[in-house]
């Protein structure tokens, strides 16, 4: 059975934001995470801090 997946593109405002926050997210790791590892990180971080 085939995993499932989602696709998002970001716009404008939303799209800047997402730049700036792996810029540095790379700035702090010392490489550029790929898309789907920043958008993990900040869904993990999302987590946490709703879990409370």
């Amino acid at each position: 059975m085939a995993k499932p997946s989602e696709s998002i593109t970001l716009y404008g405002d939303k799209a800047e934001l997402f730049r700036d926050i792996k810029e540095e997210m790379a700035d702090r790791k010392g490489f550029e995470p790929g898309n789907s590892e920043a958008v993990a990180e900040l869904m993990a971080d999302w987590h946490q801090e709703n879990r409370r």
